[in-house]
């Protein structure tokens, strides 16, 4: 289904929103995961509010959600401004240091902020997405986030966080942002919003809920380095002198995302025997396999790889409110024909498989060294996937004092080097049918789209009534 709704969208000026109070002027380390090539990238995300229910209670900061509702800009302006004094490396800028490493001047210099205003309301932007309610592709998404970037652009000398508010013509609102990688993953994005929310609720706090912890230098290589596991993830297959991906490549993309069921996912667990395997290894299954099909050359050794966080199993542990990437990339791979060829479990089972092999806390270490011994190079690129599973990261449960909103969790697929190659799984709420599942985010040359998506209804195989799919031109 094309979202093709038309509306005016007036956009501000951007503004730089700098921390409430001053802040420590300083250098700060980023650890080899959070400056790896492959995360030179942005990560865009997304909340859909309604107007809000109860539009004269009183909330704490002594301001009625009546007069709030009229200021929405002013209270998130106000919270981010709040929450940069304790996450204050957000307002400085990536700096270019010896070897390719990067590092964090905390200049102050402030994050990029912009308010709009678009005549539609939140009844219209779902009515066009309501096969299965509010979800990715969004209708004229580059006028809700107009400085959504692309690819490894302006990731050096530039702000690290752009955020913008649109009020809707219903007194709902869109809070978009999308914030440069190598200063935090979706964990830390969550987090960082997470303040920004309680200090909206409350002007008057004097510090969020989750004290946050920079922790780096938890991550230094160690010296000599020791790669003790083998890391096929980072294995050269492209020429390093080769450009990276600009922004038409991304945008040449068509946008979908399909949603799965319990019912869907229960169905795919009997199809390969095992009710025990773990929900992502056989979504993840599924689309390796739907995706391999659609676009992969069948003698191609096709390539999964998929982020674990380490941040609560790995030692050393990192302190609470860490806000880095802390995200190692195992990869599973075989040739495309037999992916395709073999069953489910097939795929399933090299997924759990690479998982074992990456539980010990020598791992995350091995990874750190090999980053600073093989000159930063990027994740192999040839015929490889990403799935990254945000399923527990709760984006749509952030209250600014208008309650949770009704979408919210990443913007878009793709944000890698390559395109096409990051797709998200996200928890999500069928809104038509109130049916809980997971929703995954994928990006795909137009001409494939149909195909993928007779692909992921023909896995399920009999309970393909369960996928709910859209997408955009």
């Amino acid at each position: 289904m094309a979202c093709t709704l038309e509306f005016l969208v007036t956009v501000g000026e951007p503004q730089l929103l700098r921390p409430e109070t001053s802040c420590p002027r300083e250098f700060k380390y980023l650890s080899n995961i959070d400056d790896q090539i492959g995360l030179r990238n942005h990560i865009p995300f997304v909340h859909f509010y309604p107007p809000s229910k109860v539009m004269n209670d009183t909330n704490s900061s002594g301001n009625s959600n009546s007069n709030r509702s009229k200021n929405i800009v002013d209270v998130i302006r106000m919270g981010v401004s709040k929450a940069l004094v304790h996450y204050y490396p957000i307002a400085g800028k990536l700096r270019n240091g010896e070897k390719g490493k990067l590092a964090v001047d905390c200049c102050g210099e402030g994050v990029i902020f912009r308010e709009a205003d678009a005549n539609v309301t939140l009844e219209e932007l779902q009515r066009i997405t309501n096969n299965g309610g509010l979800k990715p592709p969004f209708p004229q998404w580059e006028k809700l986030l107009v400085d959504d970037v692309w690819g490894c652009n302006f990731i050096t000398d530039s702000p690290l966080l752009r955020m913008q508010v649109t009020r809707l013509a219903c007194r709902g609102f869109v809070l978009a942002y999308t914030f440069n990688h190598c200063v935090c993953d979706a964990y830390g994005a969550l987090q960082f919003v997470t303040a920004v929310s309680e200090f909206a609720r409350n002007f008057n706090r004097n510090a969020p809920n989750t004290i946050p912890s920079w922790g780096r230098e938890l991550l230094k290589p160690r010296n000599p380095p020791i790669i003790s596991y083998p890391h096929p993830e980072y294995d050269l297959d492209y020429s390093p002198d080769a450009p990276l991906s600009d922004e038409p490549d991304f945008k040449r993309l068509e946008q979908t995302s399909v949603f799965f069921s319990k019912f869907d996912v229960s169905a795919l667990k009997r199809k390969i025997n095992d009710d025990k395997c773990a929900t992502f290894d056989v979504i993840a299954a599924c689309l390796w396999r739907a995706r391999t099909k659609t676009i992969i050359h069948p003698e191609t050794v096709t390539k999964l790889l998929f982020p674990v966080d380490t941040r609560f199993r790995y030692k050393p542990e990192l302190p609470p409110g860490y806000y880095g990437s802390a995200v190692v990339f195992p990869r599973a791979a075989t040739k495309a024909k037999t992916l395709v060829s073999e069953p489910l479990r097939y795929a399933a089972g090299l997924i759990s498989e690479v998982k074992k092999g990456v539980v010990g806390d020598e791992y995350r270490m091995s990874v750190l060294d090999l980053i600073e011994g093989n000159g930063r190079r990027g994740f192999c690129r040839e015929s490889a996937f990403v799935v990254s599973d945000m399923s527990r990261l709760r984006f749509a449960e952030v209250d600014f004092g208008w309650g949770p909103a009704v979408y919210g969790g990443p913007a878009r697929a793709g944000t890698g080097h390559v395109p096409g190659m990051v797709t998200s799984v996200i928890g999500h709420k069928d809104g038509e049918r109130g049916v809980e599942g997971l929703l995954a985010l994928v990006s795909l040359p137009s001409h494939a789209l149909e195909l993928f998506h007779e692909e992921v209804r023909r896995e399920i195989s009999g309970y393909d009534h369960g996928v709910i799919v859209a997408s955009a031109l």
